[in-house]
C-alpha cells in the first residue's frame, strides 16, 4: 500500500511558542537551510476542539504562526509550498465531543493542499478519554465528510503495556497508515529496543508504518542509528522527526538524511527574515583619508609606526596616567543612518593596555558621545566589537570613533589600528542597542522564552556566593562565582545525565575566548555582550567546562546561538554547565579568574546569574 509519506523525511511542528521562529517563512527558511532532506511539515491543528491559536502565548503573540481556522491553514499551505514543503496535518482528537472533533477534522481535510491527517492517540492524562464508544463515532463524522481515498494516519505510544489502552480494533476500519512515536531517548532505551518493541507491537495491524523518530535530547549517533534501523531493518518507506524547537543544530545532520540514500543535500543560505545580517561594510585604516592623528599642544605626539601581523601597517602610542599625548581618530563618513557595528582590529604587537577607552560620536538618543572601553592586552590579532548602534542620517559625526592614549597606565602601550563598520539590515523597528535581554543557556527554545530561569528540571547544584570545597577532604575552599546548572527529577529525587546537552549564548556579542584550561575549567568560552538595551552596560558572561566548543575568539553570536555542549573537565567533575555574569572586564583580561574565597572582589566582578537572567528578560516581541 502506498502512502503520502514514502520516500519522505518529514518533522513535526506544534505551536509557536515551541519555536524560536516567528513567522512561517523563517521557519520554513530554517528548515530549507539545515536540513533541505525534510520534504514535509505535520502541522498541529486541532487540540481536541480548539484550534492550536488557543495555545499561543498572550504575552509573545507569533500571529503569523497561529492557526485559529481554515484561512491560516491555507496560509500555511501556500506559504511552505514556497519551499517546496508538503503541509500534513495533525491533531490530537480527545473524544469528548465526535461530532463537533470530526466536522472540525473534516474541515481541515477539505483544504487544497492539506495532503493527509494524522491523529495522536494516546492514554493518559490531555489525550484520548471519550473511551472505546466514542471512536467510531467520531470517525465516521469524519469519514462521511472526506472522500474515501482521503488518507488518515494514527500515531501512538508503540510500547506494548500502551497498547490496548486505545481501543486499536475500534481504529482499523478508518486507519491507512500508523505513525508509532518510537522515543528511544524518552523512553530510557536504546534506538534497537524501541524499533524493536514497535514493530513488533504494530507490525500485525496490516498498516503501512511510518514512524516517528526522536530528534529532541538525544544525540546524532543515536538519530543516525534509529533512522538506519527503521529504513534498512525494518523497511520503512518513510520516517517523520519530532519535533520543530527541539531539534537544534547539533540533531539536524542526523534529520539531513534522505530515504533513498542518495548524495546528501547542500544546506542553502536562508533568506534576511528579520534577522541582523550584515550589509555593507567600511574599514578605516592608518594610511587612510578617513583616519587622522595627533599630539596636542601644536606636537605630533609620540606616535610611532609598525607592520603588523597581517602586513598591514599600524600605529602605537605609549599610555600615560595623568594627560593625553597622543590622539587618533577614525571618520567612516556613513552612507546611511541606521543601525551598524563598530568592531576594533587589536594586534599582537604594541596593545598591551588594559584600559583603551573609544569614544562614539552619532549615536540617536545620545546627547554626546558614548564611551566604550577595551582592554587591549588579552587580544592577539582580533576584531572585537564595541557595540551595535544607531545612527542618525545625514549627521556627519554619525559613527566617528576616536581615542586617546590616557588610559591611568605607565609603561604600557595602546595601538591605533583598523576600525570596521558593518551595516545591519533586516531588523525591524530595533531598539537603540541589538543585546535586547539575556536568556537562560540551556533547555529547548520553549523552555528559554519562559519568563523563568532557569527551565525546568535544569537545576542550581552550586549557586552563587556558595561556599565549598574545590578540592577533596574539605581543601581548597572558594566562594562560588556563579551558579552550576545540573538535571535533576523532583519525582525521583535523582540526578540525572546531562552529557553534552547544547549550550547556547545568553544574549548577543564577541567570543573573546574559548580556550582549555588543563586544570578545573577545563573548556573555558567568555561571550563580551552587546551593550544591553536598558542600561547601556557590557555584560561578560563564562562558560565553564564545556565540551566540545563549537565556537572560537572572534566569533559574533546572538541570544541562543548554539555554542558549546556540558562537559564534565575531563573527567574531573560530574557533567555540568559552571555559567558566571560579570559586569567588569576581569574576564576579558583573565578568562579563568577565580577570587578564592575573597569575597570583596567576587562581589566586585561577579553577580548572581540567577538574579540578572530574571531581571533582564528580552523585550517581548523583539
Amino acid at each position: 500500500m502506498t502512502t503520502p509519506y514514502d520516500g519522505k523525511v518529514a518533522a513535526w511542528y506544534v505551536y509557536g511558542g515551541a519555536v524560536g521562529e516567528r513567522t512561517i517563512d523563517e521557519l520554513a527558511a530554517t528548515i530549507k537551510h539545515y536540513a533541505p532532506a525534510v520534504g514535509a511539515v505535520f502541522v498541529k491543528v486541532l487540540d481536541g476542539t480548539d484550534w492550536m491559536g488557543t495555545f499561543e502565548s498572550t504575552s509573545d503573540p507569533k500571529p503569523n504562526l497561529a492557526i485559529n481556522g481554515t484561512n491560516d491553514i491555507n496560509r500555511w499551505v501556500s506559504t511552505l509550498a514556497k519551499y517546496n514543503l508538503d503541509f500534513h496535518a495533525w491533531a490530537l482528537p480527545k473524544g469528548v465531543d465526535p461530532q463537533t472533533e470530526g466536522h472540525l477534522m473534516s474541515q481541515v481535510c477539505q483544504q487544497p493542499g492539506v495532503q493527509s491527517l494524522i491523529l495522536d492517540v494516546e492514554g493518559g492524562t490531555g489525550f484520548y478519554r471519550g473511551g472505546r464508544d466514542s471512536v467510531r463515532p467520531l470517525m465516521t463524522a469524519l469519514r462521511s465528510a472526506i472522500p474515501a481515498s482521503y488518507h488518515i494516519g494514527l500515531s501512538m505510544d508503540p510500547r506494548p503495556n500502551h497498547y490496548n489502552e486505545i481501543y486499536p480494533d475500534e481504529w482499523f476500519p478508518f486507519i491507512n497508515s500508523l505513525h508509532p512515536q518510537a522515543y528511544w531517548g524518552a523512553f530510557g532505551v536504546s534506538p534497537d529496543v524501541a524499533l524493536q518493541e514497535t514493530y513488533s507491537t504494530w507490525g500485525h495491524y496490516g498498516s503501512p508504518i511510518i514512524p516517528a523518530l526522536q530528534g529532541y535530547n538525544v544525540d546524532h549517533a543515536s538519530m543516525d542509528r534509529a533512522r538506519n534501523l527503521a529504513i534498512s531493518t525494518y523497511g520503512a518507506l518513510g520516517i517523520s522527526w519530532y519535533t520543530l524547537g527541539g531539534i537544534g543544530p547539533a540533531q539536524f545532520p542526523a534529520v539531513n538524511v534522505p530515504i533513498a540514500g542518495a548524495a546528501q543535500p547542500t544546506p542553502v543560505p536562508p533568506p534576511t527574515v528579520n534577522s541582523g545580517s550584515y550589509g555593507k561594510q567600511i574599514i578605516v585604516a592608518p594610511e587612510t583619508p578617513a583616519y587622522r592623528e595627533g599630539g596636542y599642544n601644536n606636537t605630533p605626539g609620540p606616535v610611532q609606526s609598525f607592520t603588523n601581523s597581517m602586513g598591514e601597517q599600524s600605529r602605537f602610542a605609549p599610555t600615560t596616567n595623568t594627560a593625553s599625548t597622543a590622539w587618533a581618530q577614525w571618520d567612516p563618513q556613513l552612507p546611511t543612518g541606521g543601525f551598524w557595528e563598530i568592531s576594533v582590529y587589536v594586534p599582537s604587537q604594541h596593545a598591551t593596555t588594559t584600559n583603551a577607552r573609544y569614544k562614539i560620536y552619532g549615536i540617536s538618543g545620545q546627547a554626546g558621545d558614548f564611551e566604550v572601553p577595551l582592554p587591549q592586552g588579552p587580544v592577539d590579532d582580533l576584531w572585537c566589537s564595541l557595540g551595535i548602534f544607531n545612527f542618525h542620517a545625514g549627521d556627519p559625526t554619525s559613527g566617528v570613533v576616536q581615542v586617546t592614549n590616557l588610559t591611568g597606565e605607565g609603561d604600557m602601550q595602546i595601538a591605533f589600528d583598523a576600525i570596521r563598520w558593518r551595516q545591519v539590515l533586516g531588523v525591524s523597528n530595533p531598539p537603540r542597542y541589538l543585546a535586547d535581554g539575556f536568556d537562560a543557556p540551556l533547555g529547548s527554545v520553549a523552555d528559554r522564552a519562559q519568563p523563568r530561569i532557569y527551565p525546568p528540571i535544569w537545576y542550581i547544584s552550586n549557586g552563587f556566593e556558595h561556599f565549598y570545597y574545590l578540592g577533596p577532604g574539605n581543601t581548597n575552599p572558594a566562594l562560588h562565582t556563579g551558579d552550576d546548572l545540573i538535571l535533576y527529577d523532583p519525582a525521583t529525587n535523582t540526578r540525572q545525565d546531562c552529557a553534552h546537552q547544547p549550550i547556547f549564548a545568553i544574549a548577543s556579542g564577541i567570543v573573546i575566548s574559548a580556550t582549555v584550561q588543563p586544570g578545573s575549567w577545563g573548556n573555558v568560552i567568555v561571550i563580551q555582550h552587546d551593550p544591553l538595551i536598558s542600561t547601556g552596560q557590557v555584560i561578560y558572561s563564562r562558560y565553564g567546562h564545556s565540551d566540545p566548543m563549537v565556537v572560537k575568539a572572534g566569533d559574533r553570536v546572538v541570544r541562543g546561538q548554539y555554542i558549546a555542549n556540558v562537559g564534565n573537565a575531563f573527567g574531573r567533575f560530574a557533567y555540568h554547565l559552571h555559567l558566571d555574569v560579570s559586569p567588569t572586564q576581569v574576564l576579558f583580561s583573565r578568562p579563568w579568574d577565580w577570587p578564592g574565597t575573597n569575597k570583596t572582589r567576587l562581589e566586585t566582578n561577579y553577580v548572581s546569574p540567577y538574579k540578572f537572567l530574571i531581571a533582564n528578560r528580552p523585550i517581548k516581541g523583539s
